[in-house]
């Protein structure tokens, strides 16, 4: 019988059809994120096809060209490497289940959904990118070293000092189970929770909880800022005590912090204490910080180890705490803040020490850059573009990767092209380069399917070569100190150098970039030009060299004990000793002769007019009695600088001196311009005198005399470096009384004020400020010898030939330099009528400067001066206009006081700053202790001129 073979086989290929159909017709969907670990488990197929396909051989034939599945012996689909949304959003696995000749083979079709998460992968971000540490796996340093300086004043009056480098794990820690969770973003930022569960860390934990003042979170809190305005970084280390939320139920600030540290409660829970500390990861190789401490309350008591003995240290008081954050890299397969983290970057990808993020080439994509990348890339030889200027000799590539090149192509600047067949390289060398080179080069590449790939590589040659400058690169910068060469501006300086080859450190009193910030140390104490860190002469320590050593302790650093007996005064910077009375000797050990008693100084002949004196002495102890009870306790210090013979000591004849024209003339004062004959020679002196023989006007020329006496013959007290007018002396004859002072030839600020609001405008007011600075720093000086000014304004600012602001008018002469109206004190609100016979109690008050306090019950304190100096700043932003508050010019005492107590003041001036009107408002708090320091609105207007200037020269 004749056999029909087409029949046959079609009969045959229609059963296999029939039966691929049947193996093909299982499909499943799955989706899975993609930031799935390694491992993860995607499908289990013995599960979804019965279990007794669990021995049959899986294998998977299509649809997964990188690999980045697999599947194990019992038909499970694991993930086998890193997956990425952004490279491939959806796999279609085809699955072989059993083997190519067993008849019961069966084809699986699994599409894999990948979702993507947000936040994932890590972002490589080079703003915060570290440097590799090729010896970290030897030395297991951590990816950043931390270095704390603390000086403590102790109970016991030393002054303490150290210093800690933290750059690796401790002996005691145990990095097997340690309480700590760390954190990151793409934005390098970094937060840290660590639980405090050793014993003597939890000492320490208790003495700071229960030494500080809490805020109003709950916490106490360690603020910390970087010392320059150029560098915006800030650290802050928060305690925080779990027992009280375990007791309470909650803490104001533990829902914040479970926002960046998700189930920190959960995950530290055994923990009694935690530290929270975040930061940004610093840009620069070392970033400095500088750190304000809560309020202590109490002295602190920790213990410290050395030389293997346990000592106890009862802490007074922490003067300062610096810390330095340094970048150090993990090794080249290891990332994290710990480096403890491995590295899944591949095919010379760079890993980024803070998040482990990869940077690949351009071969190469995905998470751990190991996906294939087709197309083409361009780079030039040198790569890096401070490399290639002109005159130099740079080289072009065009590489392929991963197609096969049927056609590929270079095409320059000028238009023309060089075109490759069958190549998969393509470079060309441009000798001695010229900004006519300059332009896109274009690689281009068409595979053997007709797709085509193109990358470009800008050059631009707008550079001298190396060590040349200018605009035809004829001029040689021979820059010192590694300064790198601009060919525009010539040298770029480091930190601390300047000069046209960065020859010369920073002028004295400046430091940093440019020199452009103010030296802060004080009492001799050297600054560092590079970031203007201070070193302490001997007798002082603190942050600014403004903290005297304690009574027993003098020398450098404080490290000196002092040997003074029987109550003597040790001087903190020598220690000689300043014996009480009945005592004497080196010491102060020996007992004094007695001598016979002397005849008193003639005061009264000297210096005062019959029945004064016993005004000037009133007036002195008026002096002492304020500032005891309100600015400081330094006032037995004082007593013994005003002592017997201060008068003869500054006196001067009357001969010597030759008057000139009149300065200018107040309510009580006027102020002579005259010649002093001197030894060195004739030098020019403000005289200043009384106005009219009357009790109030001697009571001011007392009081001034007084003050500045008490100022000028304070040990610490430097003449070159204050911003107080400076004492020359007196003329004490019967008939001629002057004060001499210092002559201040650019006359007083609020007419430098008016003048420059008239011909300049109101773009000189970083000028202008610079002159806020330093009466800022005349305050800080009044503050620490517990004196009070009780009239600071523009009108009582001198300025002198070097362009140095100084504070005058101590005596409250009431305005001798111009003119201004003074109101008189209505005692507490209560208008009288003027008693021409008593000026004493009819006292006048600079109404619109008096602070709230001051108003209601005529007493001054250092915070007083503080609300009147953030009137003068006001007065400076306006230009010499008067304050006045809205809707009353001419209010009586009582009547100001209840507009303050309503919370009114001073209006913002138009074109005022935010951050300036800030630093008024924060002067002009009602409670005297909320307001700031002179010293802190020293740093903020320091801060703000920078600013202005900076802003300044960009917008020139």
């Amino acid at each position: 019988m004749a056999v029909n073979y087409a029949v046959l086989l079609l009969l045959v290929l229609y059963c296999l059809l029939c039966r691929a159909d049947k193996f093909e017709a299982t499909n499943f969907t799955v989706s899975g994120a993609e930031d799935a670990k390694i491992g993860t488990d995607v499908l289990s197929l013995p599960r979804l096809l019965g279990t007794e396909k669990a021995e049959l051989p899986c294998a998977i034939v299509e649809g997964d060209p990188y690999g980045r599945f697999y599947v194990s012996n019992n038909c499970t689909v694991i993930v086998a490497r890193p997956l990425d949304w952004s490279v491939q959003s959806e796999y279609l696995l085809k699955i072989l289940v059993g083997g190519q000749e067993d008849p019961d083979h069966h084809v699986v079709r699994i599409r894999v959904n990948v979702r993507n998460v947000l936040g994932y992968p890590p972002v490589y971000n080079k703003k915060c990118e570290t440097p590799v540490n090729p010896r970290g796996n030897l030395s297991g340093e951590f990816l950043f070293s931390l270095s704390l300086s603390v000086e403590v004043e102790t109970t016991e009056g030393d002054v303490f000092f150290t210093e800690k480098i933290i750059n690796k794990p401790f002996e005691k820690w145990d990095m097997d189970d340690l309480k700590v969770i760390i954190t990151g973003n793409d934005n390098c930022e970094v937060r840290i929770a660590a639980g405090i569960r050793n014993l003597n860390d939890l000492s320490a934990a208790a003495e700071i909880w229960y030494g500080f003042y809490r805020g109003e979170d709950g916490t106490v809190t360690l603020s910390c800022h970087a010392e320059t305005a150029f560098i915006q970084s800030e650290l802050s280390i928060m305690l925080l005590d779990i027992r009280e939320f375990h007791i309470h139920g909650n803490l104001p600030y533990l829902e914040q912090l479970e926002i960046p540290i998700p189930q920190v409660l959960e995950k530290l829970q055994h923990s009694l204490f935690i530290y929270f500390l975040s930061f940004n990861v610093p840009t620069n190789s070392r970033t400095h910080y500088t750190c304000k401490l809560p309020i202590q309350h109490r002295p602190l008591s920790f213990f410290k180890d050395k030389d293997h003995s346990v000592t106890r240290l009862n802490v007074r008081h922490v003067e300062t705490l610096t810390m330095d954050l340094s970048r150090i890299g993990c090794a080249p397969d290891r990332y994290g803040l710990l480096c403890d983290q491995n590295c899944i970057c591949k095919n010379g990808a760079r890993c980024h020490g803070f998040n482990g993020a990869c940077k690949c080439t351009d071969a190469w994509q995905g998470v751990a850059c190991d996906i294939p990348k087709p197309g083409v890339s361009a780079a030039t030889t040198p790569s890096d573009p401070s490399d290639i200027y002109i005159s130099a000799n740079v080289t072009v590539h065009c590489k392929v990767h991963h197609v096969k090149a049927t056609t590929l192509s270079l095409r320059l600047p000028n238009g023309s092209e060089i075109v490759r067949k069958n190549s998969s390289r393509l470079d060309q060398i441009l000798l001695n380069v010229q900004p006519t080179d300059n332009g896109p080069y274009m690689c281009k590449v068409w595979d053997t399917y007709g797709k085509v790939f193109n990358a470009t590589v800008v050059l631009d040659m707008a550079k001298c070569p190396p060590n040349r400058k200018g605009e035809f690169c004829d001029e040689t910068c021979d820059c010192l100190r590694g300064a790198t060469c601009d060919w525009r501006s010539g040298c770029v300086c480091p930190a601390g150098w300047t000069g046209t080859r960065c020859q010369t450190t920073c002028p004295n009193g400046t430091y940093g970039e440019r020199c452009r910030e103010e030296c802060r140390c004080r009492n001799g104490a050297s600054c560092s030009p590079s970031d203007g860190r201070c070193t302490c002469a001997a007798g002082w320590y603190g942050w600014q060299c403004d903290v005297p050593c304690p009574q027993s302790r003098h020398g450098l650093r404080c490290q000196q004990v002092c040997t003074c007996k029987n109550n003597a005064t040790c001087h903190n910077v020598d220690g000689t000793c300043t014996c009480v009375a009945s005592w004497t000797g080196k010491n102060c050990d020996q007992v004094e002769e007695q001598e016979q008693p002397m005849r008193p100084e003639p005061l009264l002949e000297i210096f005062v007019p019959i029945g004064s004196v016993i005004i000037l002495a009133a007036c002195v102890g008026a002096i002492l009695y304020r500032k005891r009870h309100l600015c400081g306790q330094v006032e037995a210090d004082l007593a013994q600088t005003v002592r017997p013979g201060w008068l003869s000591r500054w006196g001067k004849t009357r001969r010597h001196l030759t008057l000139g024209p009149l300065v200018g003339m107040g309510m009580f004062g006027q102020v002579i311009q005259a010649k002093l004959k001197t030894p060195a020679g004739n030098i020019t002196v403000a005289a200043k005198a009384v106005r009219r023989r009357d009790i109030q006007c001697y009571r001011n020329f007392y009081r001034e005399a007084a003050i500045l006496v008490a100022v000028h013959e304070d040990q610490h007290h430097d003449n070159l470096r204050s911003n107080i007018i400076q004492l020359l002396g007196f003329i004490n004859e019967p008939t001629h009384k002057y004060i001499l002072m210092e002559y201040a030839s650019n006359g007083n600020l609020l007419r430098l004020l008016r003048q420059a609001r008239r011909q300049v405008g109101p773009q000189s007011l970083p000028r202008h400020l610079r002159y806020a600075v330093h009466i800022a720093r005349a305050l800080q000086e009044l503050q620490r010898l517990a004196l009070t000014h009780r009239d600071v304004a523009a009108r009582n600012v001198l300025i002198t030939a070097h362009h140095v602001a100084k504070l005058a008018d101590f005596g409250q002469a009431r305005d001798v330099y111009t003119a201004v109206q003074y109101v008189p004190n209505d005692k507490h609100g209560i208008e009288q009528p003027a008693k021409p016979k008593d000026n004493v109690k009819n006292e006048v008050f600079p109404l619109n400067w008096t602070a709230l306090e001051s108003l209601e019950t005529g007493e001054y304190t250092c915070q007083s001066d503080v609300w009147s100096f953030g009137v003068l700043l006001w007065e400076i932003v306006t230009m010499g206009q008067e304050p006045r508050y809205h809707g009353n010019d001419q209010p009586t005492c009582q009547q100001l006081a209840r507009t303050l107590r309503r919370g009114i003041r001073l209006r913002r001036p138009p074109k005022c700053s935010v951050e300036m009107y800030d630093v008024m408002m924060s002067c002009w708090r009602e409670s005297p202790p909320t307001r700031p320091g002179p010293d802190e609105v020293e740093m903020k207007l320091v801060h703000l001129r920078n600013a202005m200037i900076t802003v300044r020269e960009t917008t020139v």
